[in-house]
């Protein structure tokens, strides 16, 4: 049964373009994976990946009961990570143990990752695995792109409009001499039409987070 199962082994690759510590921290850190990956579509709740040989893998899912868990047999960090992998749900039991082989490396400018996966019965279970993979790096493409683990907080979203920008010059004592010269109007008379102004909505755009794109897990 050994020998059989590996020949039915999954190998991906996919080139970022960031480096490879950043893509480390993305595959690793629960702040990052809670971002983008969302094993059959939903949620990581609770994560701990204890980076050294013989530590812990967890991820907790969700609602689901979902819990994927494994023990790491090498760690290089950066470089390599090696580790068992088994889905566990409450409701069916739990899936054949795999095994991960995740190596990041340096291309150009930018990181590959490969990934094997390897302790497949039949042929039959790979293509589920392939999809989910394909997906789940789709995402992690798209997350580590956008940048938005490295937005600090309260840091506007680009494209939206701040409110501030335009008032800040308007409302200045030069810009009101300036018009109440051109225009002769009393300052008495535009402080009273400025208030009736200042009745109406101003506020700008909302500044939340677009909703992540839900995946299956690889």
């Amino acid at each position: 049964m050994d020998s059989e199962q590996k020949t039915h082994v999954i190998e991906i690759e996919r080139q970022f373009n960031v480096n490879v510590e950043e893509l480390f921290k993305a595959w690793t850190e629960a702040e990052h994976l809670k971002q983008w990956w969302h094993p059959m579509g939903a949620s990581l709740v609770d994560v701990k990946n204890e980076l050294k040989e013989g530590g812990a893998v967890e991820y907790h899912v969700g609602d689901s009961g979902l819990e994927i868990t494994g023990t790491y047999s090498e760690v290089v960090p950066n470089e390599k990570l090696v580790y068992s992998w088994v889905w566990n749900m409450s409701d069916e039991g739990s899936e054949s143990g795999y095994t991960l082989n995740v190596t990041f490396s340096a291309e150009g400018d930018g990181s590959k990752l490969k990934v094997v996966q390897e302790g497949f019965s039949g042929p039959e279970f790979l293509k589920p695995h392939e999809d989910g993979w394909e997906k789940g790096l789709d995402d992690l493409e798209s997350y580590l792109t956008s940048g938005t683990g490295n937005t600090p907080s309260g840091t506007q979203n680009p494209g939206t409009e701040n409110p501030q920008s335009e008032s800040s010059e308007s409302g200045s004592p030069e810009h009101e001499r300036s018009q109440n010269s051109i225009s002769g109007q009393d300052p008495t008379e535009q402080d009273n039409v400025k208030s009736a102004e200042n009745m109406t909505d101003r506020s700008g755009g909302y500044n939340e987070d677009p909703d992540q794109v839900k995946v299956g897990g690889g």
